[in-house]
């Protein structure tokens, strides 16, 4: 009788546990570098269009400067400037560099603003 009822038992033995949590690990292993790096590359990524997103907002501030009184030399333009003159919604929260002044220098012969933003990492 005790034949009978081991031969109907059902279950996992300890080395097939084992291995299933071996390749586990090796998955996790291999899984966890690569979304660390993904997560860095976005981060880099998203910093960098915030960065596009104030020149951009830097060059409609100097546009509309223009129109009241003609710039001449080289302009420093600040963050909050730019958030007060309604140029952006709101200072930009960056993951790993930090803005300072936005310096813009106009092109004597073309007329065209080239605009320079300082950035320093965190």
């Amino acid at each position: 009788m005790l034949m009978a009822l081991k031969k109907n038992q059902k279950g996992l033995t300890l080395i097939e546990l084992l291995a299933v949590l071996v390749i586990v690990g090796i998955i996790a292993a291999i899984a966890i570098p690569a979304i660390g790096g993904t997560i860095k590359n976005s981060k880099e990524r998203a910093d960098n269009a915030s960065i596009q997103l104030i020149t951009e907002a830097a060059q409609r501030y100097l546009v509309d400067s223009e129109t009241t009184a003609p710039l001449t030399g080289p302009q420093t333009i600040t963050v909050t400037t730019l958030v007060s003159g309604g140029y952006l919604n709101a200072n930009p929260t960056l993951n790993n560099i930090t803005v300072g002044n936005i310096t813009a220098t106009k092109n004597a012969t073309t007329g065209v603003w080239g605009i320079e933003v300082a950035t320093t990492a965190k």
